[in-house]
């Protein structure tokens, strides 16, 4: 019987991993790997923003050998650890946190079916001793925005939220004002707070209105690259180069390449 995909790249893996195989894939540890399947997931939600279908089939591809590679290190220390093992217990969790699907609850919207998600999760989480407050259990590895957002998100659960984005918008102020009066006054540490602060409020408003921050913040880094590279083709056209330009100079190019889009 021929083996079926995902068994042959576990097969691949093990042969990398062999006495003939690949020094570099020999010396991986899980921790290595794990590293590799974030940065993946990067390129992989790259290519999507991409539209490019043939991308996206291949960065996917590339994170499920990484998330191979990570299952089969781990199955070099403890062989019961399977791909059917895992897929078995996140069924039974999936199908245990949708109560309004497979069982008597109700969710009419997406907010009472996260509601149900939620509560099902912290019942799970009484059952495991030493288990930390929730705010306090979020993964310290998550990029900073992602993690200052998941925090907001459970402190709102308790309540602890504004009420308006108007209130959000008011702290994004006071927040500028404190980096105002800590800016020339030769204190970069309490600068360097004041300005983590206003970014934090900042991914508070997103958040508030659900808008996904770091989404946000990749498309304003691929705008600002689009009219920064337009910026350059513009003063090449005139036989110049930015670094030879006055900042006014360069503002002119800037708003040419801001209205050709």
């Amino acid at each position: 019987m021929e083996p079926n995909a995902v068994d042959r790249l576990f097969d691949l893996i093990r042969v990398l991993r062999g006495e003939n195989g690949c020094p570099w894939d020999r010396e991986q540890t899980v921790e290595d790997i794990l590293s590799d399947l974030i940065e993946e997931a990067y390129e992989l939600q790259w290519a999507r923003a991409s539209l490019s279908s043939e991308d996206v089939f291949d960065e996917a591809g590339d994170v499920l050998f990484v998330l191979v590679f990570a299952i089969a290190l781990l199955q070099e220390k403890d062989p019961s650890f399977t791909v059917e093992q895992i897929a078995e217990h996140a069924y039974a969790k999936i199908k245990r946190r949708h109560p309004h699907v497979f069982g008597d609850e109700v969710a009419e919207t997406s907010g009472e079916s996260l509601a149900h998600w939620d509560r099902v999760k912290a019942e799970e989480k009484k059952d495991k001793p030493g288990e930390e407050p929730s705010i306090t259990g979020v993964p310290r590895n998550l990029s900073p925005i992602r993690r200052a957002e998941k925090i907001q998100r459970i402190a709102a659960k308790s309540g602890f939220d504004w009420p308006d984005a108007a209130g959000i918008l008011a702290k994004i102020r006071e927040e500028v004002a404190e980096v105002e009066d800590v800016l020339g006054a030769g204190r970069p540490q309490e600068l360097a707070e004041e300005i983590g602060d206003l970014y934090f409020s900042v991914s508070n408003l997103s958040r508030f209105l659900d808008i996904d921050g770091e989404a946000s913040l990749a498309r304003a880094n691929a705008k600002f690259v689009a009219r920064y590279r337009a910026m350059e083709a513009l003063a090449r056209r005139d036989g110049h180069v930015l670094e030879d330009l006055t900042l006014e100079e360069m503002d002119r190019y800037w708003e040419e390449a801001k209205k050709r889009g």
